[in-house]
């Protein structure tokens, strides 16, 4: 297998990309944990050949296994396609035909005819694509601290004592809207058991985990013998109370794995896109049909995000304190007609209630540095704004949009200090540097943005438009102004 496992070039480069966000003075682990995460486990895939690197204030390492989070759902998704190929089970299997009676019993306990009905009648598509209109989204696990006694996957299903989380019931019609559903994804797992027969962590290393050569990864809960695990944080700095928690949930939230093991299964979804003879891990049909967007952004399993669908992709957050992304760059179904780097994929796990915007960072600035395409947002996640690129790396696009400028309140302009550098100035304060982002170029509505910029000594990014406006993002993406000229 295609792995290395060392400090490449590339990633002294994204060293010193994250050290120049306190002007070199830090180290990227100390940068990376005054951000929010005492560690970032990253991994990237080019041409197929899988590196990775830790950065870490502690003494986690690349083989370091964290909690995948909701990355187990495509995890779990290819390999119930597996079973697709095999003829053991179709994507229009009804869930009424297959789940064992109690199953369906606990789905449909005090339902009408119609609700019974609607939900025997729910497919395995449907399932997959978060269209099923069943109840749950996610599941807070379970702590290992106290003797409390975990519940069964079928007990979670009820909302009973002892399970934390409502029933799981049909709230909405099957296939008429998207709805994220990890409900939907603990019936799924009960399904894959009852056709497998086997218990769903060694179907899971029978079925994928073992053949894709994902020696770090498991769906059983963490062993007691397991030493090298992240341990969760609430920030950089600040351990968590559980170390880790329990899911019984594991098609939706209970994979154990790394980055490096992630980009195995991407690697391995590419290579059966690309191969029309069928010798991939799954049918080139079948993978096509996995990656075609079913509703907003939504295939079965992975999110297509963004308008150029050059990206298939799955964020994770675990409580207390996983947080993690997955992406892989692939020629899908409807892609716009942009290069695309065949074979490449970055992976990111964090150990902390604040990792988002660890991870939202190094996905933009390893495309960035790479000249990939940008990582699209998927739906539900709130922008996280970019490292700051070195100060000699502004170009000179931004002087078109030298002068005045206005969002109907107080006036902006760009302006150019002593040195001939870009700076923005605000209402009557002093002008502030702007500086290079960390981000590949934006495309909106088929065009490139001309550049984009960072506030230097903000948390504020400037967006050029070809419009010839300008937008000024604040924080965290929660509020955006648009500037016309003056």
């Amino acid at each position: 297998m295609l792995i290395k496992q060392t400090t490449s070039a590339f990633f002294s480069q994204l060293d010193e990309l994250i050290r120049s966000e306190n002007d070199g003075k830090s180290s990227s682990a100390s940068v990376l944990a005054k951000l929010g995460t005492p560690c970032a486990s990253v991994a990237i895939m080019e041409d197929g050949v899988i590196s990775s690197h830790c950065f870490s204030a502690g003494l986690e390492n690349t083989e370091t296994v964290f909690q995948a989070c909701s990355i187990s759902k495509p995890t779990f998704a290819v390999a119930l396609l597996k079973l697709v190929d095999e003829g053991k089970i179709t994507l229009d299997t009804r869930i009424g035909d297959v789940l064992p009676q109690d199953v369906l019993n606990a789905l449909t306990k005090d339902t009408s005819a119609a609700e019974s009905s609607a939900v025997k009648g729910i497919t395995i598509s449907q399932l997959l694509s978060h269209t099923s209109g069943l109840s749950q989204g996610g599941f807070p696990g379970y702590s290992v601290l106290d003797d409390s006694r975990i519940p069964t996957l079928r007990e979670v299903l009820s909302g009973a004592n002892p399970v934390n989380t409502l029933d799981v019931h049909l709230q909405g019609f099957p296939g008429q809207s998207y709805s994220y559903s990890g409900g939907g994804f603990a019936v799924l797992q009960l399904v894959f058991e009852t056709i497998t027969k086997k218990d769903f962590a060694t179907a899971m290393h029978d079925i994928l985990l073992g053949p894709l050569g994902m020696t770090r990864s498991s769906f059983h809960p963490l062993p007691t013998q397991e030493k090298n695990a992240a341990k969760c944080h609430w920030n950089g700095y600040t351990p968590c109370e559980d170390a880790q928690r329990v899911n019984p949930e594991q098609a939706a939230a209970g994979l154990w794995t790394t980055p490096s093991d992630l980009l195995k299964l991407v690697r391995a979804v590419q290579q059966s896109l690309q191969r029309s003879d069928n010798t991939g891990f799954l049918r080139q049909e079948t993978a096509k049909s996995m990656l075609t967007v079913v509703k907003s952004d939504v295939a079965l399993s992975w999110f297509i995000p963004g308008d150029l669908k050059t990206v298939f992709s799955h964020g994770g957050s675990n409580w207390p304190g996983f947080r993690t992304y997955v992406a892989g760059y692939a020629d899908l179904p409807g892609a716009a007609k942009v290069k695309i780097p065949e074979n490449c994929g970055i992976s990111i796990m964090t150990n902390a209630v604040e990792g988002d915007i660890v991870v939202w960072k190094l996905l933009q600035a390893i495309a960035y540095l790479k000249k990939w395409p940008e990582i699209p947002l998927p739906l539900g996640y709130t922008r996280v704004l970019p490292f700051r690129a070195h100060r000699g790396e502004t170009g000179t696009q931004w002087k078109r949009w030298l002068g005045k400028w206005t969002c109907g309140e107080k006036g902006w302009s760009i302006e150019a200090n002593e040195s001939g550098n870009p700076t923005i100035r605000y209402g009557q304060l002093s002008p502030f540097p702007l500086v290079s982002a960390a981000m590949s170029a934006t495309i909106r509505d088929g065009k490139t943005q001309a550049t984009n910029l960072m506030v230097s000594g903000l948390d504020v990014l400037v967006y050029f438009c070809e419009d010839d406006t300008i937008e000024i993002v604040k924080g965290r993406g929660q509020q955006t102004t648009k500037l016309t000229r003056a």
